[in-house]
Order: C-alpha cells, then structure tokens, then sequence
C-alpha cells in the first residue's frame, strides 16, 4: 500500500480520520476498517481489495470451524490450522498481480491471521464476530505497515485510547515526515531503480552500488514513510503505536538488523515462530527462517531470486546464530557494522533481480567486469538526484536522537521549535508539490 496519490492525501485519509474522530467510541473500530477498505481499493484497486477480503474472511472461516487442541482434537486442530495457513500463504502469489507496496496489506492481514488461527487452536482466544475481526484486521492505521499486533495487544490499545492536543500535534508532524520520505525519498530511488533497469545491463561497478543503494532507500523510505503515516493517524486518534523501525543503520549483526529493520515482523516471528526462545535445533531454526524469509523475498523482491535472497538470507542468519552462541571472537562494533552494511547492499542484487540472468549482471558488474567508472545513465541519474541522495544518505542516522543530547534551555528549545516547524512545513510542500508533479504527469 502506498499513500503516495493526491486523492489518498486530499480525500480518503482527511474524511476517515475526521469520521473516525466525531463517532461514537464503538464505532470507531468499523470507521477505521472502512477507511482500510477504501485505502486498499484506491492504491490497489479491485484486484486488491478483493483478495484482502478473501484473506480475511477466510482467516475467520478457519477460526469458527476450528477445534481447540485438546487430547480428543488435537489433530484436527492441526489439520484445521496448517490448511489455514497454507491458503494465507497460496494468496501470496498475488505478487504475480500486484505491485510491492500494494502488498503490503495483504501481508499483513495474512499474518495477523496466522497468528489468531494459532492462538485460537492453543486456547488462547475466544472466536472473536465477524464484524469485530474486520475491524481488528483491516484497520486503516496498521494496514499501512504495521505494527503487527495479536488479537489481545490490538484490543488493549484501543481501550487505552487518550486524545490529547499534544499528541494530535505529535502525530500531524509525523504524518507530514512520513509523506515526505514516502513521496520525496522513497518514489524518486524508484523511478533511478527503473531508470537503471533499462535493457537490464549495468556497466559497471559504480552503477551496480547506485543500483543496490537506490534499490535499498526506495525499499527503506517507501515502508519507514508509509509506517509513519499510519501510526501519525493512530496518534492524532489516540492511538499509541511502536515504531515499524529502529536505526538500522545502527546495526551491529545481521539478527540486530532483522530486529531493527520492520521490527513489527520480527515480533511477529518470535510471538509465533518462537526463533530465539521456542527454537533450540539450528535445522529447525534454518527451517523456520526460511519460510519467514523466503516468503518476505518473494514479497519484497522482484522475481523468483527473491525466493532465493530468501533462503541464503535464512542460512547466513542461521550461520550467525550458531556463531554467536558458541561465544567465539567478535571484531570491534564498529567493524561489525560497516560488515553489516556491506552484506546488506551485497544481497541488494537479488532482491531487484527479475530473472537469474539480471541477477548475475548485476554482480558481474559489482565485481568490476566492465569497469568501475560510472556510465553516462549512471552520472545522469547521479547529477539530478544528488540532493534526494544526500538526503536519503543523511536520513539514515539518528538525528532525532542527536538533537535530542544538544544543549537545552528556553532560549534554544523556542529555536529548536521554529526550526523544526519550518522544516516541516517546507517537507509538507515538497512532498505536495511533487504529488501534484506525479498527478499532472498521470
């Protein structure tokens, strides 16, 4: 799901969030679903909203037909269970009809599915109404990139509900740099991805790392954007929700970044694949990051090299795992995370590969086999999106958090808050003003 169109900013998301405002406190879980729905079916369209219904409903079918483990059931539960969540996984192969964002919310309905067929199966939770399971699953606040929250987390936080001026403050100022890495960071890498997959051949080596960073910006501030819009609505509701992101730039192993990167999915997998805690046999461990990880690259990715990103990214994982509990010698952090970055990009290659024989150009040019000066593409791409690579470069370290440790008092905190409300301002136009570029252009 992308939110970055000017009738999703000019109509859908002002007169769902001042409608999920003004009714009653029942209500608000139904208005929310709707404006979901609605989201879906403008970034997405039919196509989309349709096999997010399929998903959902039958998530629910599963949860009211299913039997509770007990000694009587226990295999029929399973049974009713592993069906369940093969046909959530089988709805991934959307993939074939959808674009990567307008994913998103089918992956996340599927495992927010997944989980409530488990948790019922293990007597964890009542069979919830239909009604109430639409409004849990298609929220229009979590739809966008989570977090991925259980049956029991989602209700709890909505009983914590506080509207505050404070926090409708806190959460327009987020939604406004939301928007603003989504349309002015993360929409331009992609159109440089698509520019450098002309004729599917890089040049050099030069080009292959502007192709693996913008590739990785275009994935980083499409989902960190669209994360934060939603949680700025939820906030401007009430609504208190975790960060989808966590500096992964910061990242010290490749398990810190899996936590760090979407970190909503990496507690989804320790609530439900129980990796660190429930796992003890690195074949099991393998396994079960394989599914997760292999069904993240057919999602993220562009082809059938996303499936293998997958299972590499699995074992590697897998491999640091074993590593790590062995105690052996660890390099300096500082090592560690310039290592951490290297793989990263490395594994860029075939997450923006469409087929194998694009996969290995992409490396043939990383290594150097045509040479390491940039093409005339490659410098042309590079001279009009100098500032938005710089920006998305900078944007990567915690600057909140360094701001944060500078000198306070009156004086400085007023020009922190008129710097930071210009800025804001001027992200607000920038991104407004390139959505209207892109609308016109349509």
């Amino acid at each position: 799901m992308t939110f970055a169109s000017l009738p999703m900013i000019l109509y859908v998301l002002p007169l769902f969030v001042i409608f999920a405002a003004v009714v009653p406190e029942q209500r608000k879980s139904g208005v929310l679903a709707l404006g979901g729905l609605a989201a879906v079916y403008v970034t997405g369209g039919f196509p989309s909203l349709i096999l997010l219904l399929i998903s959902v409903s039958a998530a629910w079918l599963v949860i009211r037909l299913q039997p509770k483990k007990t000694h009587t059931h226990h295999h029929r539960a399973e049974i009713w269970l592993y069906s369940g969540i093969g046909f959530q996984a089988f709805l991934l192969l959307a993939k074939l009809i959808l674009d990567d964002l307008a994913m998103l919310p089918l992956v996340i309905c599927a495992m927010q599915g997944v989980e409530c067929m488990s948790d019922h199966a293990n007597n964890r939770i009542h069979i919830p109404s239909l009604s109430a399971f639409f409004g849990y699953q298609c929220d229009m606040t979590r739809l966008s990139a989570g977090p991925v929250l259980n049956l029991q987390t989602a209700k709890q936080l909505r009983s914590e509900r506080n509207v505050s001026a404070k926090h409708i403050g806190q959460g327009a100022a987020r939604c406004i740099r939301g928007l603003f890495q989504l349309v002015c960071l993360g929409l331009p890498m992609l159109s440089v991805q698509n520019t450098l997959k002309v004729g599917t051949v890089l040049h050099s080596a030069s080009d292959a790392l502007l192709a693996a960073l913008s590739f990785y910006f275009f994935l980083f501030y499409g989902l960190k954007g669209t994360a934060q819009i939603g949680q700025g609505i939820a906030q401007m509701l009430g609504y208190n929700y975790p960060d989808s992101f966590s500096e992964p730039i910061l990242a010290d192993s490749l398990q810190d970044f899996r936590k760090r990167f979407l970190t909503p999915l990496y507690d989804w997998s320790e609530r439900v694949l129980q990796l660190e805690n429930g796992v003890h046999d690195d074949a099991a461990y393998f396994a079960r990051l394989t599914l997760l990880l292999g069904g993240l690259g057919l999602v993220m990715g562009r082809g059938g090299c996303g499936l293998l990103w997958g299972v590499l990214a699995a074992l590697v994982l897998t491999a640091e795992h074993i590593y790590c509990e062995k105690k052996l010698y660890m390099p300096p952090i500082q090592m560690r995370r310039v290592l951490v970055i290297a793989i990263i990009l490395f594994s860029m290659g075939l997450l923006r590969s469409r087929n194998f024989i694009e996969c290995f150009g992409f490396y043939a040019a990383l290594l150097g086999i045509n040479g390491i000066m940039l093409s005339d593409t490659a410098t042309y791409l590079m001279r009009e999106n100098w500032l938005v690579l710089l920006l998305c470069t900078v944007g990567l370290f915690p600057l909140r958090r360094m701001l944060h440790r500078l000198p306070t008092g009156k004086s400085l905190h007023i020009f922190y808050l008129v710097i930071k409300g210009l800025t804001e301002l001027l992200m607000l136009l920038w991104a407004y003003s390139e959505l209207l570029s892109r609308y016109l252009r349509t």
